[in-house]
């Protein structure tokens, strides 16, 4: 998924958005707290999976079918597409006003060409969504809410020369938010574009139930991972890969539903999703007792960010560093403690 970042998900700890199916994942399965990306550019580090996963992809081929859908017109893929036989572009319009149903949704669409294109001898389905940078069409209700009722109050009082205030609600509209922060902003302005984000990955996570429940008698093995990550008002951004380079573009979701139930509370490269596949397909253990047991130090790999948005960037167990232009074009250096 491209643009999902952590902030939203239960089992990263958020408080103000609610995901059982995907959480329920993680109740059971792996789920990594610091799987850190090593490139900035969503295509581009799935293009990085798919040709690290060749060998898995060949080696389930030999025995079954794999399927690869996408909704994402950008998304270049060679003619191979890096082992698929029959790669799916599901359909990608991108509509002015959120969808009335959720089943009209492109996220509804998309898994329903997953699921669809699913037969017996299916081994793996690898698919692809760039609904989170595009499109927020989820339902929405927008209806206002319901006045509370006023105490009355004396003529000539105080109070009666404040009208109350009209709740703040967004305009109806799939448009994914790119935008700057600034003080004279309505004060519920993050918190409604936090609201409408919310209302997207909830129909994820619908998503990923529907899913589960249709292969429920295949007991499959489900690995949710994000591409890339959102600014829901750090630094004063709302978007997706908008403002200067910092942790919440970089630290993705990355959870398995099987192996667990097991938190990696360690650094890892989101390079690292191929090997984890593998050992999927062989099933063997994806973090074994030795590798959750090494604590981070100073001597830990750092993971660099390759980032169209910094001259360099290093992120280790302990902080994360960056050098990007300032507005005169010249290095600026920061440091940042975890």
């Amino acid at each position: 998924m491209e643009g999902l970042a952590t902030s939203p998900l239960g089992c990263y700890g958020c408080s103000w958005n609610q995901t059982p199916a995907i959480d329920a994942l993680a109740a059971g399965g792996v789920a990594w707290d610091r799987w850190t990306s090593p490139i900035d550019r969503p295509g581009a580090l799935i293009k990085r999976w798919m040709g690290d996963s060749r060998r898995v992809i060949d080696r389930l081929q030999d025995r079954g079918d794999v399927v690869f859908v996408t909704d994402d017109s950008k998304l270049e893929l060679p003619a191979d597409t890096f082992g698929f036989q029959h790669p799916i572009r599901s359909e990608s319009d991108h509509r002015a006003l959120p969808a009335e149903t959720i089943g009209e949704t492109l996220l509804a669409k998309t898994f329903s060409r997953a699921i669809e294109n699913i037969g017996l001898k299916t081994k793996l389905v690898w698919l692809h969504s760039s609904a989170f940078r595009d499109a927020w069409d989820a339902p929405v209700d927008q209806q206002p809410e319901a006045p509370e009722q006023q105490e009355p109050v004396e003529e000539g009082s105080e109070d009666s020369q404040t009208d109350p205030t009209a709740p703040f609600h967004l305009p109806a509209t799939t448009e994914v938010p790119a935008l700057k922060l600034t003080p004279d902003d309505d004060p519920d302005l993050l918190f409604a574009w936090m609201t409408r984000y919310a209302a997207q990955v909830r129909l994820l996570d619908e998503m990923i139930e529907l899913m589960v429940d249709q292969l429920r008698k295949r007991r499959p093995t489900v690995v949710l991972a994000g591409a890339s990550g959102f600014s829901l008002g750090e630094n004063g951004w709302v978007g997706h890969q908008l403002g200067p380079l910092r942790s919440q573009d970089i630290r993705l979701p990355m959870l398995v539903s099987s192996g667990g139930p097991i938190r990696v509370p360690s650094l890892q490269s989101a390079a690292g999703l191929p090997r984890l596949l593998e050992r999927i397909t062989e099933q063997r253990p994806l973090i074994d007792p030795a590798e959750w047991c090494e604590m981070d130090d100073p001597t830990s790999p750092a993971v660099r960010t390759d980032s169209f948005r910094a001259v360099r960037a290093v992120t280790t167990s302990s902080w994360y560093y960056v050098r990007e232009k300032n507005a005169d074009g010249d290095d600026q250096e920061r440091l940042f403690l975890k």
